[in-house]
C-alpha cells in the first residue's frame, strides 16, 4: 500500500475535517435562516411507537386514484395541521398508494392521550363541500318552494386557507377562497338567494355533518365567516375542515388508532385527563444511549490493542453515521423501531468485524516479518472478497426483502441494504483511504499500530525450531 506524499495528506486532511463538520452540521444541527428553518437529517427521521412511545392512526384512502402529488401534498397538510397544533414530532407518510399512517410520539402541552385521540379522529372527519341543497334540490321562501340547481363548492378545488380568529372574545372563523372559489362561491350565493327572494341559505358539509348556513345579502365572495356554530371546540371545527379540504380523502369509519406504551403493548386510548403514561417511553433514549456506549468500547478496543486503527474507526463511524441518516431522510417510508434498530446492529457488527479482521492480518503479517506497507496490503487482499461476497448478498437479499414485504417489514430491509452499502464502502474505500493518509504523516509506523519490533529472519527460524521441539 502506497503512501500519500505529505502535501497530498495534508490537503487530504483538510478536506476530511471539512467534511466531517459538514456533515455534522446538516445531520444534527437545524438552522434558522431568515425567511425559512433547515431540519437536519436526525429530526427528519421517523421515529415509530415502540420506540419513542405514542399513539398511531392508519387511514385508507377513499380517493379513487389519487395522484403522488395529491398523496403528497394531503401528507404535508395533515403535518401542518398538527404542527400548528404543537405537535413538533408528528410523523406522516403514505405506506404505499392506498394508506396514510400518522404517529404522536407525545401530546402537546399538558394534553392528555385522548386530547391526542381526539386529534387523530379529526383526521377522519370527512370531506368539506359547501352546497346549495341539502339533498332535496328545495329552497323555501314563504309559502312558496323553489327547486334548486345542486350545485357543490369542492374544498379540495377552492379553499385557499382555514383560520380562526377572536373578536370580543369570540371566536370566528374564516374560510378563504381561491379565485375560482370565489367565483364558485358567488354562484352558489346567488343561486339560492334568487331562489328564496334574497333570504337564501346554504350548507356546509362534513362528512355525514350537514349545517345550514345564511348567506342573505353576501357581498363579499372572497371568504365565508362562521360563529355560534354548534361546536363546542372552534379549534376543533378549523381543524376538520383543513383536513377536509385535503387533495385526498382519507376513511376515519374504519381507521386504525392504537397507543404504545413503554412496554411495547397496545391499548386503547384513555378517557382519564390525567393519564399520559402512554406518551413517555425511554426505550428510544436507552438504544441510542446503549450505541454510543458501544461505538466508545470499540474505538477504545481497536486504540488499546491496534493504535492508529482507532483513530480509522472512529472516524468512519462518524462518516457512517452521517451517510446512514443522508440515505434514511432520502426514503421517507423509512422508519426507525426496535426490529430496524436490531438490524442496525447486525448490520454495524458485520462492518467492525472486518475492520478487526483487517486490522488482525496487518499484526499477523508483520510479525512475519514483512514491511507494514507490505502487510497493509498483504491484508487488504486477504479480507476483500469475505467484505465483497457478504456484502452484496446481504444488499440482495434486503432487495428482495423490499420488493416483497411492506410496512416496518420494508424498514428493516432498508436499513439491511443501508449497512450492506456501508460494509463495502467502509472496507473497501474508507479504511485504507484512511490508513494512507496516516501512514503519510508518521516515521515510525510500528509505534503508530502498536506493532512490536520486527524480529530478524534468524529470530523466527529460531523462535520456529524452539515451538517445533
Amino acid at each position: 500500500m502506497k503512501k500519500f506524499s505529505k502535501t497530498t495528506a495534508i490537503v487530504l486532511s483538510v478536506i476530511l475535517f471539512v467534511c466531517l463538520g459538514i456533515g455534522f452540521v446538516l445531520s444534527f444541527v437545524p438552522i434558522q435562516f431568515s425567511k425559512s428553518k433547515y431540519v437536519s437529517f436526525w429530526n427528519t427521521m421517523n421515529v415509530s411507537t415502540d420506540m419513542a412511545g405514542g399513539m398511531y392512526g392508519e387511514y385508507t384512502i377513499k380517493t379513487e386514484n389519487p395522484t403522488e402529488k395529491d398523496i403528497v401534498d394531503t401528507v404535508s397538510l395533515i403535518r401542518e395541521v398538527f404542527e400548528e397544533d404543537g405537535y413538533k414530532n408528528v410523523n406522516v407518510y403514505a405506506t404505499g398508494s392506498s394508506k396514510v399512517r400518522v404517529e404522536l410520539s407525545y401530546p402537546n402541552g399538558n394534553e392528555s392521550i385522548s386530547d391526542a385521540y381526539s386529534r387523530l379522529t379529526n383526521i377522519g372527519a370527512g370531506a368539506f363541500s359547501l352546497r346549495s341543497t341539502n339533498g332535496e334540490s328545495i329552497s323555501s321562501s314563504g309559502s312558496s318552494s323553489t327547486k334548486v340547481e345542486d350545485i357543490v363548492l369542492d374544498g379540495s378545488k377552492y379553499v385557499k386557507e382555514v383560520k380562526v380568529y377572536t373578536n370580543n372574545d369570540q371566536k370566528f372563523i374564516s374560510i378563504v377562497f381561491n379565485k375560482e372559489g370565489q367565483v364558485k362561491y358567488e354562484e352558489l350565493c346567488t343561486a339560492v338567494n334568487e331562489a328564496a327572494s334574497g333570504a337564501g341559505s346554504i350548507y356546509l358539509f362534513l362528512g355525514d355533518y350537514n349545517q345550514s348556513i345564511s348567506v342573505a345579502g353576501a357581498a363579499d365572495f372572497s371568504s365565508l365567516t362562521l360563529s355560534n356554530t354548534d361546536w363546542n371546540n372552534m379549534i376543533s371545527l378549523e381543524q376538520k375542515i383543513k383536513l377536509g379540504c385535503a387533495k385526498v380523502d382519507l376513511d376515519g369509519t374504519n381507521a386504525k388508532i392504537d397507543t404504545m406504551s413503554t412496554t411495547m403493548s397496545a391499548g386503547e386510548a384513555s378517557s382519564s385527563p390525567e393519564d399520559k403514561t402512554f406518551f413517555s417511553s425511554n426505550i428510544y433514549v436507552v438504544s441510542m444511549a446503549a450505541l454510543i456506549v458501544v461505538a466508545v468500547l470499540l474505538v477504545s478496543f481497536f486504540a488499546i490493542n491496534y493504535g492508529f486503527f482507532a483513530l480509522v474507526a472512529g472516524v468512519s463511524m462518524m462518516f457512517n453515521a452521517y451517510l446512514f441518516l443522508f440515505i434514511a431522510w432520502l426514503v421517507p417510508s423509512f422508519e426507525l423501531s426496535v426490529s430496524v434498530l436490531f438490524a442496525l446492529s447486525v448490520g454495524l457488527a458485520l462492518i467492525y468485524v472486518f475492520a478487526y479482521d483487517f486490522a488482525r492480518n496487518v499484526k499477523s503479517e508483520y510479525n512475519l516479518g514483512k514491511s507494514l506497507a507490505a502487510s497493509l496490503e498483504s491484508s487488504r487482499k486477504r479480507t476483500l472478497p469475505s467484505v465483497i461476497i457478504c456484502g452484496l448478498t446481504l444488499l440482495a437479499s434486503s432487495l428482495v426483502l423490499m420488493a416483497l414485504s411492506f410496512s416496518e417489514i420494508t424498514s428493516v430491509a432498508i436499513a439491511f441494504a443501508i449497512c450492506s452499502a456501508l460494509l463495502l464502502f467502509t472496507n473497501i474505500v474508507m479504511i485504507p483511504f484512511f490508513v494512507k493518509i496516516g501512514i503519510s504523516f508518521n516515521k515510525f509506523d510500528r509505534k503508530l499500530f502498536l506493532l512490536k519490533k520486527k524480529r530478524s529472519l534468524a529470530e523466527l527460524s529460531a523462535s520456529s525450531n524452539k515451538e517445533e521441539n
